[in-house]
């Protein structure tokens, strides 16, 4: 009996051995979270990378609260093998789901491989790719997306943070916090010294147009953190100006700045939103709007199967939302109200892995009525509402219709339409009118099939609505046996301008289109024509717009 107790008591503890180790999911740069195996997933020597998983460390969190860091913290440390030469990170921070720590410069660049280990328990291995420099920007919400950490070399009067209310102008120095820079050979467990690494060819785009690097280095505040100093470029606006940085063929994450051009506010890029609109949102803490959108969609798909030919859709329709958001702060603010700066591009990446980074704002949709009616040239059409309860949000009510679809079935040619709402609990009863262009028309089409992502893919066309503006957009996915990596480009420009050229800094964030068991997996490219942004008023929201699209979507080949 005492034999039978002690195997049952060993076995019980062994069990609790393997259930108490140590995994890892993910490696990513602590600045860009960008996914293994996007092309720009590396992590770079000196940088803070950051392991994503299980039982790596304490249920709460764990700071480092003092230099000099050490290699162990909380019962966790990490260990990084390259080329035969294993490395002790110097950790930040430890946690259950996530440890942060710094990549010694002196760790040899190529492929290979790191393990956790928290209290005894030693991780799996997981595959790490070192590389000298991969630079990425901090965001405000930590996620790799929307509004860049940044500040004034010489604050204004509203303060050193660059923000929507404080923006920047042409001709500010702005400061960028970065991470990837490269290696040092300073004490890396110490604060940082600070220097200009001059020698590192580090380039920086401000809605599309490149800056002056006037300083690139570590930050003598911290360790591992770098600080990019760049003079805004001339002519550049917008409330989410894009940023991206480019180290050889390795570029960064997609960040936003808040450019303006007089005043404290930035200047809106949407066609429709006045400086004024701007001034009077950004002194609300919640906003309630609402919008009516009519859109024309033809996709043409290539076969997965060999021999087989492609296929066209074609639809249009008709839909209409209405919402209370209260956002976390004014740089949300911007990113829900405008659209990028024209000119430039926005990339967002996302893991089968990982959840998408969450949206800081809290939002209500409100009834605007059971049904909102439509009439154009082809008749009457009407906007049924639907009611979808979702976890996070409640009931969440939308508007929607499919107008036309076939060759034969179009509904949405050129010509007037106004929309006619009843009313309902939350908004009151509006008419909004709405004048379609000529549908745009994707003129090179055939001559973008494939793309050579390092050339850059120049985009033409003609109609559309000449105060309107084109948005360029485009996706490829990489497929593993575990998981499957997407990453999309959204750059938007003038209808007036007729062409577009979507730069290699931005392609080269796109992994190359593959093949899952030897089935081809092209990406694809929209172009869309966008109306000029027409506005209504109804009681219950302080700002309505009504607007419309005509896309064409094609399957490319991204190499």
């Amino acid at each position: 009996m005492m034999k039978t107790i002690r195997y049952l008591l060993l076995t019980a503890l062994a069990a609790g051995a393997v259930m108490a180790q140590p995994s890892i999911n993910l490696v990513e740069n602590a600045a860009s979270n960008l996914a293994p195996g996007l092309p720009n997933a590396a992590v770079a020597q000196g940088s803070m990378l950051v392991l994503k998983g299980a039982k790596m460390g304490p249920t709460s969190v764990v700071v480092a609260s003092s230099f000099p860091l050490q290699t162990t913290l909380a019962g966790t440390s990490v260990k990084v093998t390259v080329g035969g030469a294993s490395k002790d990170c110097i950790l930040y921070y430890s946690l259950d789901f996530q440890v942060a720590c710094i990549l010694p410069s002196s760790t040899p660049a190529g492929t290979g491989t790191v393990t956790v280990t928290y209290n005894g328990q030693t991780s799996a291995s997981a595959p790490i790719t070192v590389v000298a420099n991969n630079i990425a920007i901090y965001t405000l919400d930590s996620s790799g997306t929307g509004a860049a950490v940044a500040t004034f070399q010489v604050p204004p009067s509203g303060g050193p943070y660059v923000s929507p209310s404080n923006a920047a102008k042409s001709g500010d120095t702005v400061i960028l916090w970065a991470n990837g820079l490269g290696p040092v050979n300073s004490d890396e467990s110490r604060p940082a010294v600070q220097a200009d690494q001059s020698s590192v060819p580090l380039e920086v785009y401000i809605g599309g147009k490149q800056a002056t690097v006037l300083f690139r280095g570590r930050n003598g505040c911290c360790s591992s953190v770098d600080t990019i100093y760049v003079a805004i470029p001339a002519g550049v606006t917008g409330c989410v100006t894009p940023v991206t940085m480019k180290i050889g063929n390795l570029v960064s994450n997609t960040a936003t700045l808040p450019l303006g051009t007089s005043g404290k506010n930035c200047t809106a890029t949407q066609p429709g939103v006045s400086d004024t609109d701007i001034s009077r949102f950004l002194g609300q803490g919640t906003i309630s709007f609402g919008g009516v959108f009519l859109s024309r969609t033809i996709v043409n798909t290539a076969s997965f199967i060999p021999g087989q030919p492609p296929t066209t859709t074609r639809s249009d329709d008709g839909s209409g939302f209405f919402a209370k958001v209260n956002f976390a702060g004014s740089n949300a603010f911007a990113s829900g109200l405008d659209i990028s700066s024209y000119g430039a591009c926005i990339v967002t990446t996302y893991s089968g892995q990982t959840a998408p980074p969450s949206v800081q704002s809290t939002l209500i949709t409100l009834d605007a009525g059971p049904s909102i009616g439509v009439n154009g040239p082809a008749g009457s059409k009407t906007l049924a509402k639907s009611v979808q309860n979702i976890p996070t949000i409640g009931n969440f009510i939308s508007y929607g219709a499919k107008l036309g679809a076939g060759v034969a079935g179009n509904y949405l040619d050129a010509g007037a339409y106004t929309f006619t709402g009843p009313g309902g609990p939350d908004v009151g009863s509006f008419t909004a009118r709405l004048t379609l262009p000529a549908t745009l028309t994707w003129t090179n089409a055939a001559a973008v099939a494939t793309v050579v992502r390092a050339n850059g893919a120049t985009v033409t066309w003609t109609g559309g609505d000449p105060a309107g503006y084109v948005q360029i957009s485009g996706n490829s996915t990489v497929v593993s046996d575990s998981s499957a990596v997407f990453a999309s480009f959204t750059c938007n420009e003038r209808t007036s301008v007729g062409q577009f050229t979507v730069p290699p800094v931005v392609l080269l964030a796109l992994p190359a289109s593959t093949s899952i068991q030897g089935f081809a997996l092209p990406g694809s490219m929209t172009v869309s024509g966008v109306s000029t942004v027409g506005t209504f008023t109804a009681t219950g929201i302080d700002y309505g717009s009504v607007s419309s699209s005509a896309a064409t979507t094609n399957s490319v080949t991204f190499q």
